[in-house]
């Protein structure tokens, strides 16, 4: 049974394009960084309309580092009134500040690695901070903090797949 060269390669030609173009439409458009984000509103919020994924992360880092100082100062107010947890979260959203400071480093000297590594521990820093708050008898402003910014620090992790390096 002979087969039909033509037919074959025009077959395998059309499955090709088929398949870069489902491909194509699976990949995050880079002009819309925050489509990889798990909080793609508050990411847009974040990033102000920066299309550069490099840059998106670094604005997303700083923004993230400047609610994080906010945070620690309104820790530092609640650490009078509440107990432990409030503690925990102050010593948590420094050790946060510190990484993120470090990923903002990373994101320079074109460090993916140590980018990834310095924004998962900022993220594991707000989530340590929003689980010894649990236990308080009554949800205040740092909960809520700690969680607005783990949302942040997911988006920042994310971002950082998209940067160039």
């Amino acid at each position: 049974m002979p087969i039909n060269l033509n037919i074959t390669v025009r077959t395998i030609f059309l499955l090709l394009v088929a398949s870069c173009q489902s491909a194509a439409a699976l990949r995050p458009s880079l002009s819309e960084p925050c489509m990889v984000t798990d909080f793609p509103a508050l990411c847009r919020g974040t990033i102000n309309g920066q299309t550069n994924v490099n840059a998106a992360t670094d604005v997303a880092i700083r923004e993230l580092m400047k609610r994080t100082r906010h945070a620690r100062d309104i820790a530092k107010k609640e650490l009078k009134v509440l107990d432990g947890g409030v503690a925990t979260c102050l010593s948590n959203f420094n050790s946060a500040f510190d990484n993120l400071d470090k990923a903002l480093k990373n994101v320079k000297e074109n460090d993916g690695f140590s980018l990834n590594i310095n924004l998962s521990a900022a993220l594991t820093d707000y989530d340590t901070c929003s689980e010894a708050m649990k236990g308080s008898k009554e949800i205040n402003v740092v909960y809520k903090s700690a969680g607005v910014l783990y949302k942040m620090a997911d988006n920042c992790l994310a971002l950082s797949t998209l940067v160039k390096l």
